[in-house]
């Protein structure tokens, strides 16, 4: 599972927090639609998307019907609903990010898990039938997508 190759193959993500606005960029610029929630309200949908080579943002009325990638910048807590929502959509891979340093420390591009964690999630993911990506960063993978 080469995760250049899941983001080339990839059309559609669902992002679930990120810690930049470089995360849905690279991605529409690696070719996928983009859908987010972007406000306080669950119902703060959008999508972006390349038009004309460049990144559009508009609103939506709910999540697509289907999506290649689940992205979560969010608690590993969360991974049970991340995983059920991937099912939903018939989502092959959850990309999840921890947004740590290898010295446990914030870091917004930070891929850091403990050989622990990334043992109990992906042996989650495998039970709902998803691939689970922890790293490298998304943006630097979709970065190499772009180029191949």
């Amino acid at each position: 599972m080469d995760p250049i190759e899941i983001l080339r193959s990839a059309r559609a993500a669902v992002l679930h927090d990120w810690p930049s606005e470089d995360v849905p960029r690279a991605l529409v610029l690696a070719g996928l639609d983009v859908t987010f929630q972007g406000g306080p309200d669950p119902t703060d949908l959008y999508v972006m998307r390349l038009v004309d080579g460049h990144p559009e943002t508009s609103p939506v009325t709910g999540l697509p019907e289907r999506a290649d990638i689940i992205y979560s910048h969010r608690p590993a807590a969360e991974l049970p609903g991340l995983l059920a929502q991937a099912q939903r959509l018939g989502a092959a891979t959850l990309w999840h990010q921890s947004g740590r340093n290898e010295e446990g420390e914030k870091d917004a591009t930070g891929v850091y898990l403990t050989p622990t964690e990334v043992e109990h999630m992906t042996a989650l993911a495998h039970a709902a039938g998803v691939a689970f990506v922890s790293a490298p960063y998304i943006v630097a993978a979709a970065a190499a997508a772009r180029s191949h």
